[in-house]
């Protein structure tokens, strides 16, 4: 039996790999599609902060010409517009920032008392509130200034604002903070996505495509036995499955190293991840697709046709994600034993775990404890679905 489900494994793979169009959706796609999006959205970001320093565009309503308003025009980046109406202006694009200072300003500083200011911007445009902050930040330091000159004309000393002064020490090397961070979010949720859809393909081909061709009741007429088929199409299934998921973490992995892209300089994360991490991380995946490749191919054998099979199989993503986003932004140093109970869910909170170095004795045996159930549990509904005459030649 050994013998014909290693035979029935190879024919499987070379059918497989003949279909050069399933090899670029499965492989290629997912390895350039994160280089892709992380290029564009870093460029896209790059270029919103080149154009507000070559744009810069404020208006400033200051009738007594004070000190605030000389302060901000003499900021390299800035030009001033003038504005009959801001709140239009500001809206129309014409200029990202509008500044109104009351006449009494510069009365009320000299007297100590407090003056507001407006800021009008657009906060359904990023340029706008980008401008913003920067404003705000110039205002600021502009505060902090007549503060300084207050207490000096007191003869106090300025520094007694800040009596307390922080040096942070990270627990984690300040360039690997961010880039685990990332991946902890990116990582698991792609590794359960082409866990699911990796297989996807291969396993609606193998099985219900079989029974469209009309393929499988010639294969059922061989030496091989339903079990045969059954594990040597599983273990194709897997194996396209796994290079899926290879490809789209080394996708990741390669966008996170994009000079100019999103997560610039990130990739140093993963290669901060010690032996262990990145071999527990890689059963994981290998459990994982095993699981939704034995369900995926008892679902497509039931199916009449191929397209059939796709309208089966295509909510299984849905399903995947929703106790995957579930514990999307979930703190990983605060995990509820609960979370590892719940399916997918617990894959996400372990390597979240493995990510950031934490290796819990009770949330590996409960998690893998509930995998194992979910493989011998996909396997058995496949055997069952390749036992029973009316689904096999269910047409």
């Amino acid at each position: 039996m050994k013998n014909i489900t290693m035979i029935v494994f190879k024919k499987e793979l070379k059918d497989i790999f003949r279909d050069k169009k399933s090899l670029i959706m499965s492989i290629v796609i997912p390895l350039i599609l994160f280089p892709i999006i992380f290029t564009v959205m870093g460029k896209s970001i790059n270029k919103n902060t080149k154009d507000i320093e070559k744009n810069f565009k404020i208006a400033i309503t200051d009738n007594r010409n004070t000190a605030l308003s000389q302060f901000l025009k003499s900021q390299d980046n800035i030009t001033i517009v003038d504005s009959s109406n801001i709140s239009e202006d500001v809206k129309s694009g014409n200029i990202l920032v509008g500044v109104s200072i009351p006449d009494d300003f510069e009365e009320k500083i000299s007297k100590e008392q407090i003056s507001n200011i407006e800021l009008t911007y657009d906060n359904a445009s990023q340029q706008s509130m980008m401008a913003h902050s920067i404003i705000n930040s110039y205002i600021d330091d502009y505060s902090k200034t007549i503060v300084s000159k207050r207490l000096s004309t007191k003869n106090i000393n300025p520094d007694i604002l800040n009596p307390i002064t922080v040096k942070n020490i990270t627990s984690v090397k300040e360039t690997d903070g961010l880039g685990k961070f990332m991946l902890s979010l990116l990582l698991p949720l792609m590794l359960v996505i082409y866990s699911v859809t990796g297989p996807l393909a291969p396993a609606t081909d193998l099985a219900a495509g079989e029974k469209e061709r009309g393929t499988l009741e010639p294969l059922l007429t061989t030496q091989a036995g339903r079990m045969s088929l059954l594990w040597g199409k599983f273990g194709a299934i897997t194996v396209m499955g796994l290079l899926t998921t290879i490809s789209s973490l080394l996708g990741l992995y390669l966008g996170m190293n994009q000079k100019d892209g999103f997560l610039s300089g990130s990739a140093e994360a993963v290669i901060s991840l010690d032996i262990k991490s990145i071999l527990l991380i890689g059963l994981i995946a290998v459990l994982t697709t095993m699981v939704f490749g034995a369900l995926e191919l008892a679902i497509s054998i039931y199916a009449r046709s191929f397209k059939e099979a796709q309208t089966y199989l295509s909510p299984l993503t849905i399903l995947a994600i929703i106790p995957t986003y579930a514990t999307y932004m979930m703190d990983v140093k605060n995990i509820s034993n609960i979370y590892f109970h719940i399916p997918l869910s617990n894959i996400v909170c372990l390597l979240k775990e493995f990510i950031m170095g934490i290796y819990n004795p009770t949330h590996i045996i409960i998690t893998f404890s509930w995998i194992l159930v979910y493989i011998v549990s996909s396997v058995l509904f496949a055997r069952f679905m390749f036992s029973r005459e009316d689904v096999i030649f269910r047409t």
